[in-house]
């Protein structure tokens, strides 16, 4: 019997060539890595690099309007809702921020702006290009009455409201109605409380 000579060092460096398996495996990866670029595309099959949305600069006496009448506590302004409205009329995002005694700081503004843009994007992109009526938006459908909405019926088309909300998605942007749906009290206009 003769012995081998060979010694193994467990503390020296291993040294393995490249196999097989490691190349391919680099040649998914990088495949993967480019395949995730690709172009997204809407459901009509056209190519979109972005969702079009309204404008957020002036966004602010939107926000107030609807605030004031959908940010409440017992409505859009509870943590819990899809569209949530945060401001001075209800739900603050810093528990130091006191309803009523302090106004909606930028934050809450950006807040807003972002749970309404984030509602119904695709639609949303499409009304900002004129491409559909306002009224494809559940954001109109449901204060106008024509969609169940458990706040009730909070406007009527061509009032302050609707010229507020609907005139930020065009880009015709009236502050002036904006402004006196925050000086006007409304009540429900379906005769609810």
């Amino acid at each position: 019997m003769t012995k081998s000579t060979a010694s193994f060092s467990p503390v020296a460096p291993l040294r393995c060539a490249p196999t097989r398996f490691s190349m391919a495996s680099r040649l998914c990866v990088a495949l993967a890595v480019c395949g995730c670029t690709a172009d997204v595309q809407n459901t009509d099959g056209q190519q979109n690099a972005t969702l079009a949305r309204p404008a957020r600069l002036g966004f602010e006496p939107v926000a107030d309007a609807m605030q004031l009448h959908c940010g409440t506590l017992d409505c859009h302004g509870q943590i819990g809702r899809n569209m949530r409205l945060y401001g001075m009329y209800g739900l603050r995002q810093s528990k130091q921020d006191d309803p009523l005694n302090q106004p909606t700081s930028p934050a809450e503004y950006d807040a807003d702006y972002l749970s309404i843009v984030g509602l119904e994007p695709e639609p949303m992109s499409k009304v900002v290009q004129h491409q559909a009526a306002p009224e494809t938006l559940s954001m109109i459908r449901k204060p106008l009455g024509i969609e169940s909405h458990k706040g009730g019926k909070l406007m009527v088309q061509a009032d302050p409201l609707d010229r507020c909300m609907v005139g930020w998605l065009v880009g015709a942007m009236d502050a002036q109605s904006c402004n006196t749906v925050v000086q006007t009290p409304r009540p429900r206009l379906d005769g609810g409380p």
